[in-house]
């Protein structure tokens, strides 16, 4: 599923790649305790420090049913989208025999996505529930990837756009639920901590794609896909009532 880069002298195999892609995902989630004190809401000259930030936001997430609700969706969205940005190019340059130009096309297509349902998030966030909007978007992202292992350029073109959608629908809505049910104090603790975790499950999640690309080469997003649907449906059905706020 995934070919050698060969590209301007270049010969590795990508799975180290995007293993050093998954470090830095986890670099970049501990980023956050390095953040200056300037930079953080004071309260009343209370001292503070890194990881109790971290942890004060953490029992934030945990306290409020919404924001947990969407967290925990945030994994099932983060397989899908670790599945397109590990195993598009073995799909193009691989099974399809493209070339850049294609393989530019389809990441571009995964970003159009996310950019138009930015634009349909504004139209329509007061009309419906920022869980839903969530949960539709880790659905969309899911399904998405389900064809692709079979798709034609045209085909995979579509669905990595309703990808992007779908990976937006669960990333904005989450961040807008951070300010709606959290005192302004705590925002930057929480938003912390809600980059910490989310950033924790891209690094869980990027080996299991680089699995499955190896060991299930013709069916990887086939079987990327029904994990990430089963994450979701787990969620929905044991934390359904999460979504209530109280």
């Amino acid at each position: 599923m995934y070919p050698r880069f060969e590209n301007r002298g270049i010969i590795a195999p990508p799975r180290p790649l995007f293993s050093l892609n998954g470090i830095t995902f986890l670099f970049s989630a501990l980023l956050i305790l390095t953040l200056p004190a300037s930079l953080r809401v004071e309260r009343e000259n209370t001292p503070t420090s890194p990881l109790g930030d971290i942890r004060e936001g953490t029992l934030w997430l945990r306290r409020d049913g919404p924001l947990r609700y969407a967290l925990l969706l945030g994994l099932s969205a983060a397989v899908s989208g670790a599945l397109v940005l590990v195993g598009t190019v073995g799909l193009v340059r691989g099974r399809l025999g493209l070339g850049e130009l294609e393989y530019g096309w389809t990441m571009a297509a995964f970003g159009i996505g996310a950019t138009l349902t930015a634009l349909v998030m504004g139209a329509w966030e007061n009309r419906i529930p920022r869980t839903t909007f969530v949960l539709l978007g880790a659905l969309v992202s899911s399904l998405a990837v389900l064809p692709a292992d079979w798709a034609s350029l045209h085909l995979l073109l579509f669905v990595w756009v309703l990808a992007g959608a779908g990976q937006n629908w669960v990333n904005l809505p989450t961040q807008a639920l951070i300010a709606d049910r959290t005192p302004e104090a705590l925002q930057g603790r929480v938003y912390g901590a809600h980059f910490a975790w989310s950033h924790l499950w891209w690094v869980l999640v990027y080996p299991i794609a680089g699995w499955l690309g190896t060991h299930f080469p013709d069916k990887a997003f086939l079987y990327g896909g029904l994990v990430a649907l089963g994450l979701l449906l787990g969620v929905e059905l044991l934390f359904k009532s999460w979504k209530r706020p109280r």
